[in-house]
């Protein structure tokens, strides 16, 4: 798929009755182990990104083009719709169209923008953008897009914060009316518990939880639309990697790690080799080479 097959078949994907996974992506590797899975969306959010790129917190440090590398590379490497968090689209309303331009230009399917301006993953208290001034930059947002079909999510941290359920919903609402495409909340705890006000938000949702309590057969049920599952790949990798280099260190002995390592055939069954088989045999590679010798 183009890109911008990619922005409908998410779309459609959105519109369908079951939850849709959003499975996170930290480099382009994890991505098409994501892709070569069967999974239908990618995600790349801020914490991973600098988590891996730049052994940062997700405090505000993870600005516009660290995000925006990976989520390029990634969209050009696979062939399924991403979705790409853009932290609060940074600034204001007046220059938030270059945040949107340069994500819709890198060939993503969406990005989500959130209200949460400082206190981030922190101990600090969180504050939040006031919600006509988050109301100003959605709208900002659908108006710099130049493919209707690429999507701006409305992220609210207002239930995770504040536990404010009429919160969250206003703001949601009101988020949907300046013309996002989805709201997105983040949830302690199980997201059942969505079930008792979906019917309040006006517009497809996105959810993610912070502990993942429930299965994604609870989550369609509850009302979501998308469910992000942004850590997983991430926290998978590094457990793997502290665990092999660990054991390693301890016992200096390499035969112990054949669970992690050694499978170099299952690692290029993911990577372009066919490609470039085909190539050498259609442009007669091997053979203008050897003329050289």
């Amino acid at each position: 798929m183009d890109m911008y097959e990619k922005r409908v078949r998410l779309r459609q994907l959105v519109a369908e009755p079951d939850c849709t996974p959003l499975m996170g992506a930290y480099d382009v590797l994890s991505a098409k182990i994501i892709e070569s899975t069967g999974f239908p969306v990618l995600y790349t959010g801020s914490l991973v990104t600098g988590a891996s790129a730049f052994g940062l917190p997700d405090v505000g440090l993870v600005q516009l083009h660290d995000l925006l590398g990976l989520a390029r590379e990634i969209a050009k490497e696979t062939n399924i719709p991403i979705v790409c968090d853009a932290d609060s689209g940074w600034f204001h309303a007046g220059n938030i169209w270059r945040t949107v331009h340069e994500f819709e230009s890198a060939g993503v399917s969406a990005i989500h923008i959130e209200d949460q301006i400082f206190g981030k993953h922190t101990t600090h208290e969180a504050i939040l953008t006031d919600p006509a001034e988050m109301a100003e930059r959605i709208r900002a947002c659908c108006d710099a897009r130049r493919d209707p079909n690429m999507m701006i999510i409305a992220r609210t941290d207002a239930l995770y914060l504040r536990d404010d359920v009429e919160d969250a919903i206003a703001r949601a609402n009101t988020y949907l009316a300046a013309g996002a495409d989805a709201a997105f909340m983040v949830f302690k705890g199980s997201v059942r518990s969505l079930a008792e006000f979906r019917h309040r938000i006006k517009g497809p949702l996105a959810i993610t939880s912070v502990d993942f309590q429930d299965s994604m057969a609870d989550e369609t049920k509850a009302g979501a639309n998308m469910s992000v599952y942004w850590p997983l790949t991430i926290f998978a990798a590094f457990k793997a990697v502290k665990q092999v280099c660990e054991s390693f260190w301890r016992d200096r002995d390499a035969t112990k790690l054949q669970e992690y390592c050694f499978d170099e055939g299952a690692l290029n069954k993911i990577m372009p080799y066919e490609r470039f088989y085909e190539n050498v045999e259609k442009y007669n590679v091997r053979e203008s080479l050897a003329k050289r010798g």
